[in-house]
């Protein structure tokens, strides 16, 4: 009878709406498995050192305390036997940083019994030589380091424990408990630590006095690094430390309140460089194996960074004492200045960056000053540069006797100078009355009118505005009988030396033709004094202490007189 069964062979039957796949969805679901594949293999990798990392860490930890176990195995009096000398420096050494800087707490030791000469250790119970272990493929080396220490004595009513330390000079010999401490270190290579090489590292004290036992070190404390100061956007790196011997090893630290840029990493090591200007106050924490702690706080300023402010240009001259006082913002008291490029003769404060001296020598040079600021770490400012030119010596007038004078008759001669930057300028004052002063030569010229004694003062300036000022006195004499002149006070000897407070009273005498209608005046008498115009009586009550230069003049109606002098009120 007929059968609906399919023939030998034949394809499977396909329903509506399965259409299987095509080749072009085969690559691309193969495309898409390959790229999230790609994208989570970093993840495993990363995961899988990590983990690896924690493993190396947690066998470390295992072998540290099998060696402390080996340790704490042996009599404490004999835990230097077999070691000699020779291979106990050569171990110490070898030792990586990382091993050193808790050997540095420690003062070598070997065994006592053998020559200073000898070179056994690899068979001791603590070997000199590392023991290697291998776990899971990975090679460990268990190191085994004995040295000498001493704790203070307790202070009486306290608690704590002092430190175990060793004095660097070989000589000296503390007065406080001697310990043997004996440091293991478990080393192994992994790429996830500083230059692939791990350290783990763990101590125990033994007392070496008439009862030897082993002891643990005492809780951590942390060495108080003090107020910190440093600069916005240098870089900064402090290191902490634990107080030597305290805290079973490995030591952890953490903080709290560090300024904006600055992290701190387990071991203590704080770096960063500041983004925000202030103070903060810092809250350490040091945890040590056995999670005893220790915290500590100190206060941590950011402050600008220094900066010089120029002076600017200088002129200075030789001969001619200076002084220049430099200033910077912002830094740290107290500072540090440093100069190059000085003109000969100066010097610089560096405390306080106040420039003296005295210039020797003609030169134009290019100064750079920098001021440095104390912290953590010291701050350079940036250098500022200017130029420092020292010129000749100031004009100095050269003295000379003034040319004896007469009134009407013509008279001219020349003053001189030395020194100074050319062109030199002229200037005089209280000339006689009828004499000029050409400015651009020095010379002195004209026809006297009046008599009878001028102070004159001469200045000159050169180019670069140095200038120094002389004193000359002019005796004019009469031509004839009809000049007036003053005869008293004598014009020989004028200048006067009075007390202050003290009453004064003297008659200007002035000689002429007319001398009967002569009419009297004083410029700058001393406070408290003063003229008749008729009779030219001079009196009164100096009350201002002070040096004076008087000048009478008496004038009649054909002539004029002056006389200038010096009144001193002492």
């Amino acid at each position: 009878m007929p059968t609906n069964r399919p023939a030998p062979h034949a394809p499977p039957r396909r329903t509506a709406g399965d259409g299987g796949f095509s080749l072009l969805e085969v690559l691309v679901a193969l495309a898409v498995i390959g790229t999230v594949m790609a994208s989570v293999a970093p993840f495993l990798v990363n995961s899988l050192a990590v983990s690896n990392r924690q493993t190396g860490n947690q066998v470390a930890i295992q072998l540290a305390t099998d060696a402390l176990e080996r340790v704490r195995a042996l009599n404490p009096a004999a835990l230097l036997t077999g070691r000699g000398a020779t291979q106990v420096g050569q171990q110490w050494a070898d030792a990586p940083p990382a091993v050193k800087r808790h050997l540095d707490t420690m003062r070598i030791a070997s065994d006592p019994m053998l020559p200073s000469t000898s070179t056994e250790g690899q068979a001791a119970a603590l070997p000199t030589t590392a023991n290697e272990v291998t776990i899971n493929k990975q090679t460990y080396q268990q190191n085994w380091y004995v040295g000498r220490c001493w704790q203070s004595q307790l202070a009486a009513g306290t608690s704590a424990v002092g430190d175990c330390v060793a004095p660097a000079d070989p000589a000296v010999v503390p007065a406080g408990a001697a310990f043997l401490r004996a440091l293991v270190a478990i080393t192994w290579k992994h790429r996830t630590c500083p230059g692939q090489n791990c350290v783990y590292v763990a101590s125990i004290l033994a007392s070496v006095g008439a009862d030897p036992v082993f002891g643990k070190r005492p809780p951590p404390l942390v060495q108080d690094p003090g107020a910190q100061f440093s600069y916005l956007g240098g870089a900064v790196s402090l290191q902490l430390s634990a107080v030597a011997g305290t805290g079973t090893l490995p030591l952890i630290w953490s903080a709290t309140g560090l300024p904006a840029g600055l992290t701190m990493t387990s071991g203590g090591l704080i770096t960063g460089t500041p983004t925000t200007l202030g103070a903060k106050t810092v809250l350490l924490t040091l945890t040590d194996f056995d999670n005893r702690a220790d915290t500590a706080q100190f206060n941590w300023t950011i402050l600008a960074p220094p900066v010089v402010t120029s002076p600017g240009n200088q002129i200075g001259r030789t001969g001619v004492p200076l002084s220049l006082q430099l200033a910077a913002t912002g830094g740290q008291a107290p500072m540090t200045w440093s100069a190059t490029g000085l003109p000969a003769g100066l010097t610089l404060d560096v405390a306080t960056g106040l420039i003296t001296g005295t210039p020797t020598t003609i030169q134009t040079t290019t100064t750079t000053i920098i001021v440095i600021a104390p912290g953590t770490p010291p701050r350079d400012s940036a250098p500022v540069s200017f130029q420092w030119q020292i010129l000749v010596g100031p004009p100095v007038v050269v003295p000379q006797t003034p040319p004896a004078l007469t009134m009407g008759t013509p008279v001219s001669f020349t003053l001189t100078a030395t020194n100074g930057q050319l062109p030199l300028k002229w200037a005089a004052v209280d000339l006689p009355d009828g004499l000029t002063i050409d400015s651009a030569t020095g010379t002195i010229s004209g026809t006297p009118t009046a008599g009878t004694r001028f102070i004159t003062t001469i200045t000159v300036t050169d180019s670069a505005n140095g200038s120094t000022t002389s004193q000359m006195v002019f005796g004019v004499a009469p031509h004839d009988g009809n000049d007036v002149v003053i005869t008293s006070p004598d014009p020989a000897n004028p200048d006067r030396s009075t007390p202050v407070d003290s009453s004064v009273s003297f008659t200007a005498v002035g000689v002429g033709a007319t001398d009967n209608k002569n009419n009297w005046t004083a410029v700058n008498l001393p406070p408290g004094v003063t003229i008749v115009a008729k009779t030219g009586v001079v009196s009164g009550t100096p009350n201002t202490k002070g040096k004076y230069q008087v000048r009478l003049t008496v004038t009649n109606q054909q002539s004029t007189g002056h006389l200038m002098f010096v009144w001193t009120v002492t």
